[in-house]
């Protein structure tokens, strides 16, 4: 079975797990403080990654070109936490790249287009300060980012959703994959077999 299989299997597979599945298990991979812009956003690809050190944020145009379809662009902008370096604009055309979704360690803008948009956004804040064309551009590409006590690289696999998010090494994702399933269906289990004894609305609206 060749790699390229191999990964699109794997991001089937994880799209049924949880993050606090993952996260009854593993601390490892677990990326802090940041949640989509809608609860309802969930997002699992593997990574593409881009650190931005400069308020010109322009090159990340290049970035978006370059992408694979089905990526999700990890963008480390923490160079500036402030000023929000994606909006309505580049999701849009990450739209059109065919990205599965935007992971912004920093600040984004736009936040009601962004809600609008059928493109999963997850970053640490909104701002309305934002980037801008002063300056030079720079944009790394497919650099490790460290990231609370790992390093996350292109190709690392990414799960998000209401509860927040969680990188895994390809080869971690493999090996943990059928316990995840397993705790899942033990939770379903559980649940269905409290409300076979119990009414269901009486717990929920």
């Amino acid at each position: 079975m060749s790699q390229l299989i191999q990964s699109e299997l794997l991001v089937e597979a994880y799209k049924k797990i949880a993050t606090s599945t993952i996260g009854h298990l593993l601390d490892l991979g677990h990326v802090p403080q940041i949640f989509p812009m809608s609860p309802e956003q969930q997002l699992v690809g593997l990574v593409r990654t881009v650190r931005l050190q400069s308020k010109n944020a322009s090159q990340l145009r290049q970035v978006l070109l370059s992408c694979q379809p089905n990526e999700v662009l990890l963008i480390d902008a923490r160079y500036d936490l402030q000023r929000a370096c994606w909006g309505e604009q580049r999701s849009v055309a990450a739209i059109h790249c065919g990205l599965a979704g935007v992971v912004v360690l920093g600040a984004v803008t736009d936040r009601l287009a962004l809600l609008k948009l059928k493109l999963p956004i997850f970053a640490q804040s909104v701002s309305c300060l934002t980037t801008r064309n002063e300056g030079e551009s720079l944009v790394e590409m497919d650099i490790g980012i460290e990231l609370n006590q790992f390093t996350v690289q292109s190709g690392d696999l990414l799960i998000g959703d209401a509860d927040g998010v969680f990188i895994l090494k390809p080869e971690t994702a493999h090996d943990y994959l059928e316990q995840f399933q397993q705790f899942e269906q033990a939770e379903k289990l559980k649940k269905d077999h409290f409300f076979k004894q119990q009414r269901r609305d009486e717990y929920y609206f």
